[in-house]
């Protein structure tokens, strides 16, 4: 019997997330019993429309997109959709493809919520700022995981001010992340309460290294979106004390679920299903306290 082709292309494949999405397809399609053609886009939006291009000349039945560049969403849709192939965009969305991945509303208010008791219980009251650090090149929908802290944040302090809240673009770039957060470090010296929001693994990192650059830990809580920069450091920081650590918590998108999700939908579709709008993965703030129960099998590994 012939199998179905679906064709999957990662964002990248440089941290653990994205190798967790990877693998998570690999394991799906196997399960399923279809072939998987797989690509990496290199967090680049020319690289993603060649990746679409080579899946169209493949005769893929279905595609998978993970892309971080917003703006060749379009490009890629009139390809496929003249190919007549059916495409599921990853996390960042494209008019026409049934969007999979994060509830990015939710992902976002749940880490303003976390920050929020954080400040509550560490330092008795709202923090001096908040700290927006994003990348607006995956475009509107995905910096809701930002965007969206703030009304997190007022469900603990309802009358937190708008004026207190920060926002950086630093873009993709670890060192240019750094730099950013440390000017606005330097700029604020008399900030002694700053709750951060970080758009993902790669920000967090960064933005912790300037903090503890700049000997501010004292003054710095923050939480990710994203687990595996957060499991990373619990794994090179076991014994650390939660109440007087930066880093409080990680959002989970649970990556090693995608395949199961995707993989299935694209196959519902080829088989004669209805090609669904959306469909969301469900999210959990990952903490000190929880960690070992979610992510045991990542922690001992």
């Amino acid at each position: 019997e012939e199998k179905w082709v679906i064709g999957f292309a990662n964002i990248a494949e440089e941290v653990e997330l994205q190798i967790q999405v990877r693998e998570s397809m690999i394991t799906a399609a196997e399960e399923l019993g279809v072939e998987l053609v797989l690509a990496n886009n290199e967090y680049d939006g020319a690289k993603a429309v060649q990746n679409a291009d080579d899946m169209i000349t493949k005769g893929v039945d279905a595609f998978i997109e993970f892309n971080i560049d917003e703006s060749v969403g379009p490009v890629i849709m009139e390809k496929m959709n003249a190919a007549g192939i059916p495409v599921f965009a990853v996390d960042i969305p494209m008019e026409g493809a049934a969007f999979f991945g994060a509830n990015n509303v939710e992902a976002g208010r749940i880490a303003g919520v976390r920050l929020g008791e954080v400040s509550r219980d560490r330092w008795g009251g709202e923090p001096d700022c908040l700290l927006l650090v994003e990348d607006s090149t995956s475009g509107e929908t995905v910096l809701n995981r930002v965007t969206q802290m703030p009304t997190g944040l007022r469900e603990i302090f309802p009358d937190f001010s708008e004026d207190k809240v920060f926002y950086i673009d630093s873009g993709t770039d670890a060192a240019n992340c750094q730099k950013m957060v440390s000017d606005f470090l330097l700029a604020h010296p008399d900030y002694t309460k700053i709750a951060i929001g970080a758009f993902n693994d790669v920000i967090a990192v960064a933005t912790l290294a300037a903090v503890e650059t700049a000997g501010r830990e004292a003054d710095c809580i923050m939480v990710a979106e994203n687990e595996y920069g957060y499991l990373d450091y619990l794994k090179a920081n076991p014994d650390r004390e939660e109440d007087d650590e930066v880093w409080v918590g990680g959002v989970a998108f649970f990556f090693d679920r995608y395949g199961s999700y995707v993989v299935k939908a694209a196959v519902d579709v080829l088989n004669g299903g209805e090609m669904p709008e959306n469909i969301y993965v469900e999210h959990q703030v990952v903490t000190r306290a929880n960690a070992e129960e979610l992510f045991g099998y990542y922690l001992e590994g």
